[in-house]
């Protein structure tokens, strides 16, 4: 009778929340605004996730690539837009979490200026090597670099990047030191596989082609479970750096006074559109993990991220420009 008792009550806060929706909504193609160029990470999976929320939503979603100043000028863009449901955001965590934190003067306030609607990719990070290195563990690479302090070399995509804070994040947590050495995006892959420096944290979906092309390994991932993508994996909490937890995100946000019944509509269907098997192949194969959730499981997430990366940013020494 419980169990009875709870579905039914399910089945009414569902019916409740679809009822809550706009139900005309969208009557014209919806504008979604990318901070990001054409090829990049975030163009790539958000196109992906609106093709098949387009799809299910009878309308198109119309990608805006605005590109430029760390992804703050589409961001300004976007914050000033009419919050009638027909502009919405792609975003990546760092344009939320982290360059708030280091651009001194923004146009707009990340937290106050837009509405959560939802994620659609939890992206999982690793630490990686190079593949000659000796290291087949975590535990056996702090081993090697305790032994030797200050002599690693430890890439990233530039400073201030989720890799960056990612490494800082490793090593302070494992009690290690590296010399970071700032590449332009995607180059710090291949320092990696070309042995110009011996580790990176970075997304997982990065290191992927080097991973599969024999050039680099990864040694584990970080986030709080073992991802689908690589089970054999373990996550480097439990492969001797306990409590450590970093992985970005993406996911899409409104205009603040986007109507509440918009929001709900569209989380609702690309949630659906994330749960369908087409779109979780696609993004297995890339090496990421489709997310579900409510768009106040997107707001709580956005805020702790907030906080927990401008501490980083203090502890990386990175100077607000």
């Amino acid at each position: 009778m419980k169990s009875m008792g709870w579905l039914i009550a399910a089945g009414l806060s569902c019916a409740n929340a679809i009822a809550a929706e706009a139900p005309d909504y969208p009557a014209r193609p919806v504008r979604m605004i990318l901070p990001q160029g054409p090829g990049s990470t975030t163009d790539l999976l958000g196109r992906i996730a609106f093709i098949h929320t387009s799809e299910r939503l009878g309308k198109q979603l119309v990608v805006d690539n605005r590109p430029g100043a760390g992804g703050t000028l589409g961001m300004e863009i976007a914050s000033r837009a009419n919050p009638d449901g027909y502009t919405l955001v792609g975003v990546a965590a760092s344009m939320l979490s982290i360059t708030p934190h280091i651009y001194r003067k923004l146009a707009y306030d990340p937290l106050r200026d837009f509405v959560p609607v939802g994620y659609f990719v939890l992206a999982q990070t690793a630490i990686c090597v190079t593949s000659n290195f000796p290291a087949k563990t975590v535990r056996d690479f702090v081993e090697i670099a305790k032994a030797k302090p200050g002599q690693l070399h430890m890439g990233s995509a530039g400073v201030g990047s989720t890799s960056h804070l990612g490494g800082v994040l490793f090593t302070t947590q494992a009690g290690i030191t590296a010399n970071h050495v700032p590449y332009k995006g995607a180059a710090n892959m291949a320092a990696v596989a070309q042995g110009e420096v011996a580790f990176v944290v970075a997304p997982l979906s990065a290191a992927m082609p080097q991973v599969r092309a024999g050039r680099v390994r990864c040694l584990a991932t970080g986030g709080d479970k073992r991802s689908p993508v690589t089970p054999d994996l373990p996550t480097i909490a439990e492969s001797g750096v306990p409590g450590f937890r970093f992985y970005g995100w993406n996911g899409v946000i409104a205009p603040r006074g986007t109507p509440r019944a918009v929001v709900l509509k569209f989380n609702r269907v690309m949630n659906e559109a994330l749960n369908s098997a087409e779109l979780r192949k696609q993004y297995f194969e890339l090496g990421e993990e489709p997310a579900i959730g409510t768009p106040e499981a997107f707001g709580k997430l956005i805020h702790e991220d907030y906080e927990s990366m401008g501490k980083l940013v203090k502890v990386a020494g990175i100077k607000a420009e």
